[in-house]
C-alpha cells in the first residue's frame, strides 16, 4: 500500500487498529498515528523516521528491520513490544512504558532519549499498596537493566553506568521499604564507600577520611609512644585547649604518621599506641584499612559500567 492510500484511510485519534499489518509502511514524518491503539501491530520493514507515535498503545507490537530515526514514542505503551534490527538514532522514548520491551540489534546514539528516571519509579511514590509499589519496582529495575544492555551493545559506557547507578539506588531504597535492614545497610555502605563498585576515588576518599579521623583520636584516647633509639617520647593530649600549639602540631603529625602505617598494616614498630582505647582504635583501623585496600583492588579490576 502506498503513502497516498494510507493518507486517504488515516485513522482518527483513539481508533483501534489491533493486529494491523503495517509491514513496509511508508510512515516517514506522519503525525496521524498519535494516540491510536495498535496492540500487536506488525511494523516489519516499516519506515517511521521522524514519525509521531506519541501516546500510541503499541503493546506486543513487532518492529523488525525498522527505520525510526528521529521518531517520537513519547508516552507510548510499549509493554512486550519487540524491536529487532531497528535504527533508533535520535528517537525519543520519554514517558513511555517500556516494561518487557525487547530491543535486539537496536542502533541508538547520544540523541536517543529515554527518561532519566523511569516512569515506573515515579509511580512508586504514588503507590497506595505494597503490591503496587513492588510491581512498579519490578518494572523500573527491569527497564534500567534493559537500557544498560542496550547502551552497552552500542558502546556507550557513560549511559550504561548512569542506568546501573539508578538501578542500584532503587534497590537500596526498596530494601529500606521492605525492612530488609541488613541488605539496606550493605547497599548504603556500598554507595558511600565505592559508589556501588564503580568509583575507586570514593574508596580512596573514604580511606583518607578514616586515616584523618583516627589520627585525631589517638592523642586523646591514651596517646602514642615513639621509640627513638634509647629515647621514648610520649604524645598525649589531655586538654587540647591548654596544650601549646607547637606541641599539638607535632602530636597530630606523629599521630597521622602512625595512622598511615597502621591503616596500611606496615607496622614499623617505632610508634605504639598507649592504653586500651588507643589499641582498640588501632586494631579497628587495621581491619578497616585491609578491607578498604581489598575494595580498591576489587573496584579497579572490575569490568563495570
Amino acid at each position: 500500500m502506498g503513502r497516498d492510500e494510507y493518507e486517504r484511510h488515516r485513522p482518527t485519534a483513539g481508533e483501534r487498529l489491533d493486529g494491523a499489518q503495517l509491514d513496509q509502511a511508508p510512515f516517514s514524518g506522519v503525525g496521524w498515528l498519535a494516540d491510536c491503539v495498535l496492540i500487536g501491530a506488525d511494523f516489519t520493514n516499516a519506515t517511521l523516521n521522524h514519525a509521531d507515535l506519541s501516546g500510541v498503545d503499541l503493546r506486543q507490537a513487532v518492529f523488525r528491520d525498522l527505520n525510526a530515526k528521529g521518531a517520537s514514542f513519547e508516552g507510548a505503551n510499549l509493554h512486550d513490544a519487540s524491536f529487532t534490527v531497528a535504527d533508533l538514532r535520535g528517537a525519543s522514548f520519554r514517558d513511555a512504558k517500556l516494561y518487557r520491551m525487547d530491543i535486539t540489534d537496536g542502533r541508538v546514539d547520544a540523541e536517543t532519549q529515554f527518561d532519566t528516571i523511569a516512569s515506573y519509579e515515579r509511580d512508586i511514590r504514588k503507590g497506595e499498596t505494597s503490591d503496587a509499589v513492588q510491581a512498579s519496582f519490578t518494572a523500573a529495575t527491569w527497564v534500567y537493566r534493559e537500557l544498560q544492555r542496550l547502551f552497552r551493545s552500542n558502546a556507550m559506557p557513560r549511559r550504561v553506568r548512569s542506568y546501573y547507578l539508578k538501578e542500584m539506588d532503587l534497590r537500596r531504597r526498596m530494601a529500606w521499604f521492605n525492612s530488609e535492614y541488613l541488605r539496606a545497610l550493605y547497599l548504603e555502605s556500598s554507595r558511600v564507600v565505592m559508589r556501588y563498585g564503580t568509583s575507586p576515588w570514593r574508596v580512596l576518599g573514604t580511606s583518607f577520611v578514616l586515616i584523618g579521623i583516627c589520627a585525631l583520636i589517638y592523642p586523646v584516647t591514651g596517646g602514642i609512644r615513639e621509640i627513638a633509639g634509647e629515647r621514648t617520647i610520649t604524645y598525649q593530649i589531655e586538654d587540647p585547649e591548654a596544650a601549646p600549639v607547637p606541641y599539638l602540631v607535632q602530636a597530630v603529625f606523629k599521630s597521622l604518621y602512625f595512622s598511615v602505617v597502621t591503616f596500611s598494616s606496615l607496622g614499623y614498630g617505632d610508634i605504639q599506641p598507649i592504653g586500651s582505647w588507643a589499641r582498640v582504635v588501632a586494631s579497628v583501623e587495621t581491619l578497616l584499612g585491609t578491607l578498604l585496600m581489598a575494595l580498591l583492588v576489587f573496584v579497579l579490576t572490575q569490568r563495570h559500567p
